[in-house]
């Protein structure tokens, strides 16, 4: 008995060290890369890989999966008799490391010359070949390849080396008044996810891509929908099609669900040098320059739409152990080792209101096993709890009990919602759970956060440019607390929607003066001493003199820590390099390495400027480079520079850029910058200078 306790001691050791993560990787496939390339055989292919890692405890990987999505174009439609990973660099034959099990025993026979397959290989840890494999992906994507075998190509007919992807999640709250005409007369909603791939090769030539639209609709009568894309336009405007999910009239249409709510997933490839490929790079850079839309044969030209919006990547490890279980399950050494996703947009007030969550979960069970529920459980430590976030999952059968499971689902309204908003305030309060058929109540489980009562505590409130000398801030301006249990959850804010900063995240509000302080960031740094901070605005009513920064937490109220206001107090941001310095022509940053030269046009990073024309309220996210008209005079070492103006940032409160021009006269080396405004001085920053 005693070596069985030690046995099981050390299981969950190893297990609770692990952790997981998931990178993409992108292969462009032709019968060209194939070696000896292949001629007169017109196909074409984007593979689109999911890695799946579990890592030790020392970040080695340990085993994994890999979820293959190969979109195909062929001009017939062959037996597909192999789909891998090789490990060989471009124009080289290599030898199969990670397999898909496709076989010319085990074929799979194409319907559709133009589709998509999906299959899933398994990385085990005693599979030494696919597990270097799967390490050497994530180090040295470029010395391995996709490749897709048929029967009449045995060796291989569509090839691509692999390039690391770039993945972001879109959202749109989809509704008939926001068509153009506006439909008032049908009550249907609806909300779209995008989630955008796209890889580069090592010259920033564009590799490949896809895009998967999920819709979750509501409908009050049976309808046809015809039509899914991404249009390019903004919400006054009907645009074109340039994204179509091949969703169209006839036999290409979707009946709603007989109780009017239901969902539309489709992927579309994204193929270099058609007119998708800009608005693909579109979607990361300005995603509210485009809009989806789903169609209907009562609404041809639309019946919901909606401008894509960012969101804001949130992640929780997970670690789910059967001991966890209520009561604990004996007698099965499985685990689940993998990460809760969720890409949140929220409102003004800090609330979610809408997000796409992924479960991703690497199950490690001893034998074959049944999956029947993965969900988000609302219940403390100890207690069992209601499901109230279904991945969706109602059976899946693992051969070997060992694989991963990636599903993302759109979350809308109701119950889910709720629990999602109260999740990223008190996470102690949830669970995540992995049910089977022989243990339906839950087979592995892990809380999604410790307990924790601690009532917030400040330690230091000073300007956000992060130097400690800087203790007066200025209206509209940043400032930053620093103190330990701030927040249970941290925050960067990439899924606002709308102009407003919010007022509250994750259970967490601020005060300076009595007055309401917009967020704009809050995060936990481990290895800092403190490890909490908050970034938030000062509000322009907020009066001068010294003022208390309160923080209200989920726990409580904190302790009171003092800031002094001014009308003007300028801070210039630095990092361990110096000034945060632009070219204004090449926006090229002044370093060491490229440092300042006499007449250049630079631009100069900082906050606590104040009030702008037109003024900006608190909260405001600027739209237009509202200018700062108080003068202010620049200094680069003792030399005066000629100052062009200074204006807020669109699109960042509380960041202002000043224009000037790089004086003559200043010695080369380290020159120190200082910002005056009236008889406000700011911290001297150090720029490189030639």
């Amino acid at each position: 008995m005693k070596k069985l306790l030690l046995a099981l001691s050390a299981f969950s050791v190893s297990v609770f060290a692990q952790s997981a993560d998931t990178a993409i990787f992108v292969a462009a496939l032709s019968p060209a890369n194939e070696v000896p390339a292949i001629t007169g055989y017109d196909a074409t292919g984007t593979a689109v890989l999911y890695a799946h890692a579990v890592r030790d405890a020392q970040g080695q990987i340990v085993s994994g999966s890999v979820d293959f999505v190969v979109f195909h174009n062929f001009p017939d439609m062959p037996t597909v008799t192999g789909l891998h990973v090789h490990n060989g660099p471009a124009g080289v034959n290599a030898g199969v490391v990670i397999n898909t099990g496709l076989s010319g025993a085990s074929p799979l026979a194409v319907t559709s010359a133009r589709g998509v397959i999906e299959r899933q290989a398994p990385v085990a840890a005693t599979d030494t070949a696919a597990l270097a494999a799967l390490r050497g992906m994530f180090d040295n994507p470029a010395g391995y390849y996709a490749n897709l075998h048929t029967t009449v190509y045995p060796g291989g007919i569509i090839r691509g080396q692999l390039y690391r992807a770039q993945r972001a999640m879109l959202i749109g709250r989809m509704n008939p008044r926001n068509e153009i005409p506006a439909i008032t007369d049908f009550n249907a909603s609806a909300l779209g996810s995008v989630e955008a791939i796209r890889a580069y090769d090592a010259n920033f030539r564009y590799i490949g891509g896809a895009t998967t639209f999920s819709v979750d609709y509501t409908v009050p009568e049976p309808t046809t929908f015809t039509g899914l894309h991404i249009h390019t336009g903004n919400r006054t405007v009907n645009g074109p099609v340039i994204i179509n999910t091949g969703l169209a009239g006839g036999a290409n249409s979707v009946e709603s669900a007989a109780s009017g709510t239901g969902n539309i997933t489709r992927r579309v490839e994204v193929v270099p040098g058609t007119p998708s490929v800009p608005v693909l790079e579109g979607l990361f850079d300005f995603p509210d320059e485009f809009y989806i839309n789903i169609h209907t044969t009562k609404y041809p030209g639309g019946v919901a739409r909606s401008q894509l919006g960012r969101t804001e990547p949130i992640r929780f490890p997970v670690s789910m152990l059967t001991s966890n279980e209520v009561p604990p399950i004996t007698g099965l050494e499985a685990s689940a080792i993998g990460n809760f996703w969720i890409d949140a947009s929220r409102d003004k007030t800090g609330a979610v209101t809408a997000a796409v969550v992924t479960f991703d979960v690497n199950h490690r069970f001893p034998a074959e096993t049944r999956f029947t529920g993965l969900h988000i459980h609302d219940a403390k430590t100890g207690v069992n709890g209601a499901v109230t976030i279904s991945s969706g999952l109602r059976q899946f059968d693992s051969a070997t009990g060992t694989g991963n499971i990636w599903l993302p689902v759109n979350i809308v309204g109701g119950q889910a919602l709720t629990s999602l908003n109260s999740l990223l305030t008190n996470p102690e309060n949830h669970y995540i759970n992995l049910h089977t058929s022989v243990n339906a109540g839950g087979a592995v489980r892990m809380q999604m956060g410790a307990e924790n009562t601690r009532m917030p505590a400040i330690v230091d409130v000073i300007s956000a440019v992060s130097d400690t000398s800087v203790r007066t801030v200025a209206p509209a301006g940043q400032f930053t607390v620093f103190g330990n249990d701030l927040v249970k959850v941290p925050s960067n804010l990439g899924g606002i929607d709308g102009l407003t900063l919010p007022s509250a995240v994750n259970g967490t509000s601020v005060t300076l003066g009595g007055i309401t302080a917009p967020i704009v960031a809050v995060g936990i740094e481990p290895r800092n001493n403190p490890p909490h901070y908050i970034v938030a605005q000062v509000p322009v009513d907020a009066p001068a003199g010294a003022q208390p920064v309160v923080v209200k937490s989920a726990n409580g109220t904190s302790n009171s820590r003092p800031l002094t206001v001014a009308a003007q107090a300028p801070a210039l941001f630095f990092d361990t390099q110096g000034a945060i310095v632009v070219r204004a022509t090449s926006f090229e940053f002044v370093r060491p390495s490229s440092p300042a030269r006499a007449g250049e046009a630079l631009a100069i990073l900082s906050t606590g400027l104040g009030q702008t024309t037109p003024a900006m309220a608190t909260g405001e996210i600027p739209v237009n480079a509202n200018v700062v008209t108080t003068g202010l005079t620049l200094t680069v070492g003792g030399q005066n520079a000629v100052v062009a103006g200074s204006a807020v940032i669109p699109g960042f409160p509380g960041f202002y850029v000043t224009l000037f021009q790089m004086p003559s006269g200043v010695a080369a080396g380290n020159a120190p910058v200082v910002m005056k405004m009236s008889s406000a001085t700011s911290n001297t920053v150090m720029m490189a200078v030639r």
